[in-house]
């Protein structure tokens, strides 16, 4: 009788000593002998394997586009009020706030 199974009412009484994973087909909890991973080889696959330099050029080119990211987005501070005067068709005094809409707009879209 598998551990934890008591004869009165065939209830599983699960306590620190139960097995957290059975047989399916035979309802047998696994054993020593049927290990659920597979047993890790002797002879290391890294050894077998070159090394592979590190992709230095990529990464410089990662670094940079990091580093234009905020330089672009921070460039179109200057032009914003002058193009939502020119193709807004609103009043001169609401420019502040069509420009502060769209300078703000990209920091919700991202967390999203």
């Amino acid at each position: 009788m598998p551990p934890g199974h008591t004869e009165e009412n065939d209830h599983v009484v699960a306590d620190e000593s139960t097995p957290l994973l059975t047989n399916s087909s035979t309802g047998t909890t696994e054993g020593p002998q049927s290990p659920l991973l597979p047993k890790p080889s002797t002879t290391s696959n890294r050894e077998d394997e070159e090394e592979k330099p590190l992709p230095k050029l990529q990464i410089f080119f990662l670094c940079f586009a990091r580093l234009v990211d905020p330089i672009s987005f921070f460039c179109i501070f200057p032009f914003v009020n002058q193009m939502i005067y020119e193709t807004g068709n609103v009043n001169e005094e609401d420019v502040g706030f069509y420009s502060g809409l769209i300078v703000v707009a990209p920091f919700p879209i991202s967390l999203a």
